[in-house]
């Protein structure tokens, strides 16, 4: 999980995109299957370090939530929460229209204007989400599908622009008061990015090797040609020391990916063909035995 922004890591700070380390277990019991077919690709049941880093930027997010006032907690989750549930709608709701001051006004306009006050925050969540904001026709839509009652969208201006821009604005103001403590989180993490703090906190580790595979999947070939062609090229002596050099390598990858290089060979194709062509080079200079079945 990334924080890129208040609004992007409420919602992310309640979402989990991959199934738990059970579920993942489950679903093998569901096919039946019994051990590992090579080259199969299996949802990884490992708490991986991008796994911890999402854990750890969700629980930061999540209790800086938890620092708002009750209504304001419902009011962020009415709009960013993936699981936001009828109360959190209900609370937001009664927030903004406890809240918004109408000044003077008829009772009739202010049983249309309650109805409003729940239009606007739809409105305000198509907007934050990257789709239009409500016009004045499907406001009068929404009013008349909620409450039965006509408002004329050719007298918009005069009757009801003053009323609705109170409104808005109310839900913009929540919406800020709602979002502080997130961002704040935000900043504060983005302040340890680069003093000694793994990269693997601001990046996903497993779709940073995913989208890295995929990409070297186009020069591939390229690739382990041009290491072979430089690999022979190589006198002995240099040979060896590309060796141990490769040693060291492969110790580190497998202390940090484990079991997951066997489990999603896709993500580790670049790793994995450096490790071929060790052997292939080995075998070529004569350091292993090849068996002859």
């Amino acid at each position: 999980m990334r924080l890129i922004s208040a609004r992007q890591a409420w919602r992310e700070a309640l979402h989990e995109s991959r199934d738990s380390v059970l579920a993942a277990a489950q679903e093998r019991i569901k096919l039946g299957k019994r051990g590992r077919v090579i080259g199969e690709t299996i949802p990884s049941m490992r708490d991986s370090n991008g796994r911890c880093a999402h854990m750890l930027a969700a629980g930061l997010v999540q209790s800086a939530i938890g620092t708002l006032p009750k209504p304001l907690q419902h009011f962020g989750h009415a709009l960013y929460s993936p699981i936001a549930n009828g109360q959190d709608i209900n609370v937001a709701h009664a927030l903004v229209w406890l809240t918004v001051d109408l000044g003077e006004c008829t009772a009739k306009r202010r049983e249309v204007a309650y109805w409003m006050a729940l239009a606007a925050i739809k409105s305000h969540q198509a907007a934050v989400n990257g789709r239009e904001a409500w016009g004045p026709g499907r406001v009068v839509e929404f009013v008349h599908d909620w409450y039965g009652t006509k408002v004329s969208v050719a007298n918009w201006a005069r009757d009801w622009a003053a009323i609705w821009a109170a409104i808005a604005s109310t839900v913009d103001q929540l919406d800020a008061k709602a979002l502080r403590p997130v961002a704040a989180v935000i900043v504060k993490m983005a302040e340890r990015v680069g003093d000694g703090m793994s990269r693997w906190a601001v990046h996903d580790r497993e779709h940073v090797a995913q989208d890295r595979s995929i990409a070297y999947m186009g020069r591939r070939e390229q690739s382990i040609v041009a290491l072979r062609e430089r690999l022979v090229a190589m006198d002995d002596q240099a040979l060896r020391r590309w060796f141990k050099r490769m040693r060291v390598y492969c110790e580190a990858y497998r202390a940090e990916w484990g079991s997951d290089v066997v489990e999603n060979p896709g993500r580790h194709l670049i790793y994995l063909d450096r490790l071929g062509e060790y052997w292939n080079q080995r075998q070529r200079v004569g350091d292993v035995t090849r068996r002859v079945a």
